[in-house]
């Protein structure tokens, strides 16, 4: 999932939720990364004189996931280094006389800023982020986070930021400060996050819902008028990843409602490729 988002929306934040949350996550910066770091390494152990090979951000959340901050300050030569792991869940590595392939079966989340500093709603997604079409394509989901005027939801956050502030100074150790909407916000009580991280465990582990030949044909059709239209409108180019993409998308949404099934899940995927 690649995110592209309008600075202070707090994608930063989201990822760093996200690495609290699963099991398995490792969270990185794309300034702070390389190649080597995000991949594999070969280091020399000056003691014995052999050869050690070290795994990187990728391998190490193998089977987990893998957050990727500010990923579009990261240089061409370090972004193209992941492109066989988010193709092929795997890292080959062959320096030093050691040839070897390395798991990187894990998801990748990463955050970016559009050109600019601000999303421009007249040009098309690849105009606004400083990206190729090689590493987009291998993203399954592309997400724009708009910074717009909303007085209602504005009044919210500047609310909520307030009373966190206010709940870290108390007057009193007995203070305590509730949003003034405290009432609107019983309507949506948060998950414990323990329950949450063994609800997703238990998803990730014990569902594994099947696709029927309905939703298969449902996905051909979808893929080939989209495919089209994409050509026509000179957009980003559509592949068969895509059609991985979308498998996915509905399997996690199936995932998601612990579903043995894939059925409107299906419509789920395409409203997100959409």
């Amino acid at each position: 999932v690649l995110i592209l988002g309008d600075p202070g929306l707090a994608k930063s934040q989201c990822l760093k939720f996200v690495n609290k949350l699963f099991q398995r996550s490792v969270y990185t910066t794309g300034k702070g990364a390389s190649a080597v770091g995000l991949t594999a390494s070969v280091r020399k152990d000056y003691q014995t004189g052999e050869y050690t090979l070290e795994g990187g951000a990728l391998v190490l959340a193998d089977s987990g996931i893998c957050l990727i901050d500010e990923f579009d300050k990261m240089n061409d030569a370090d972004r193209t280094s992941i492109h066989e792991a988010m193709e092929q869940q795997s890292i080959s590595i062959s320096k030093a006389g050691i040839v070897a392939s390395l798991s990187a079966k894990c998801s990748v989340v990463a955050a970016a800023n559009p050109v600019g500093g601000r999303y421009n709603p007249s040009l098309t997604f690849t105009d606004n982020v400083d990206l190729t079409d090689p590493i987009l394509s291998r993203f399954d989901a592309l997400c724009v986070i708009r910074d717009e005027i909303d007085i209602f939801q504005d009044e919210r956050l500047a609310d909520f930021v307030v009373c966190t502030h206010m709940q870290n100074h108390p007057r009193e150790p007995s203070d305590n400060v509730r949003p003034r909407n405290q009432e609107t916000e019983a309507l949506y009580e948060p998950i414990d996050q323990d329950l949450l991280r063994k609800y997703i465990l238990y998803a990730r582990t014990s569902v594994f819902p099947k696709i029927s030949d309905v939703d298969a044909d449902k996905l051909a059709n979808f893929y080939k008028e989209i495919r089209s239209a994409a050509s026509d409108s000179h957009g980003l180019p559509m592949t068969v990843r895509h059609i991985e993409s979308m498998i996915r998308m509905a399997e996690a949404s199936a995932k998601m409602e612990l579903r043995d099934y894939v059925t409107v899940d299906i419509d789920h995927a395409i409203a997100t490729m959409l």
